[in-house]
């Protein structure tokens, strides 16, 4: 009965002593993890950037060897009128191609902007990043360009609502979409910064439910023909930044980003992801598609040049970030 006794009181629980080891334990193990991850978010980033840069050229090719054409309806990044056709052909880009944090009044609605560049800082202006829309210039496509890129299949790009990147003037549009509904949509004081999610920017409008559109999707699709808006690789001082991708000095690079209404994006058999590829290491009110450099200097071979992440930065340069050869 003694030995029971022990037994029972033995098994009564911790004691506190034993709870303090074991909290201190716990405690010590925490602060490693937290210490060998702490910082390292950023360097995650830029190895999985690496992977799918790789992986996104190599699948772009694949789809433009099986099926004889190049994706079409990629993202075009640039804000310009709504048409409910899809005419955009003939909008020249702004003299001030990024609207500046500090608008007051509505866009004109007949010119091109890109779509955002006005800050790097979450939250504030929305759109690209001032880094990424850095690395562009507007242009329009030329006949011989506009033709070619339609034997391609390249048919139409998406676009952004030009009064939807409005940064701070307080206007609302009334749009009426492809199947008619029609409804106010672009509150600009929210702007681009106040898209609920920026992934689906150039995606059509989605309705609210009420009468009018979610700010959400702010796309819709343009027609390729002369004169199209796009963005173009700046490509620097003596061809630098033509260089740094593997082209020439001169060459004409446009840059189209990956979303989720091109055929590159499906349930199709052609369609090498199922869903479009992010780079996760931007702001919240950030562009965070990829976006394919495709080479149009020789109309009688438009081929991929690049992909680039969502902050400008090309594979060889995320693989250096990566290993620590390049800040």
């Amino acid at each position: 009965m003694k030995m029971l006794n022990k037994l029972n009181k033995k098994q009564d629980g911790f004691t506190l002593l034993e709870l303090l080891v074991v909290v201190g334990i716990i405690a010590i193990i925490g602060g490693a993890m937290i210490s060998s991850f702490a910082g390292n978010e950023q360097k995650a980033a830029r190895g999985v950037a690496t992977q799918s840069i790789a992986g996104i050229e190599n699948a772009i090719r694949i789809f433009s060897v099986e099926t004889q054409r190049l994706p079409n309806n990629l993202e075009s990044l640039v804000c310009a009128p709504y048409d409910v056709d899809g005419v955009v052909a003939g909008v020249a880009f702004a003299t001030v191609d990024i609207l500046p944090l500090d608008q007051t009044t509505a866009v004109s609605g007949t010119e091109a902007y890109k779509f955002g560049g006005a800050s790097n800082v979450a939250g504030i202006g929305g759109g690209m990043s001032a880094k990424l829309a850095g690395k562009f210039v507007g242009t329009v496509l030329t006949a011989d360009e506009a033709e070619a890129l339609n034997d391609l299949g390249v048919l139409s790009l998406r676009y952004a609502i030009d009064t939807t990147c409005d940064t701070v003037a307080a206007s609302v549009t009334t749009l009426t979409d492809v199947n008619g509904a029609t409804g106010d949509i672009g509150d600009s004081v929210l702007g681009l910064a106040g898209i609920d999610i920026p992934n689906q920017a150039f995606a059509d409008p989605r309705p609210d439910g009420t009468a009018g559109f979610e700010l959400r999707g702010v796309g819709f699709e343009g027609l390729v023909a002369e004169n199209t808006p796009v963005l173009l690789w700046d490509e620097g001082t003596g061809g630098y930044n033509n260089n740094k991708v593997g082209a020439a000095d001169g060459d004409r690079l446009i840059a189209l980003g990956i979303g989720q209404d091109t055929d590159l994006v499906g349930t199709s058999t052609e369609s090498a992801f199922s869903k479009a590829p992010f780079y996760g290491q931007v702001g919240k009110d950030k562009y965070a598609h990829y976006i394919g450099l495709f080479n149009i200097t020789d109309t009688d071979n438009i081929q991929l040049q690049a992909v680039v992440d969502a902050r400008g930065d090309f594979l060889d340069e995320e693989i250096a970030e990566f290993q620590g050869q390049k800040t």
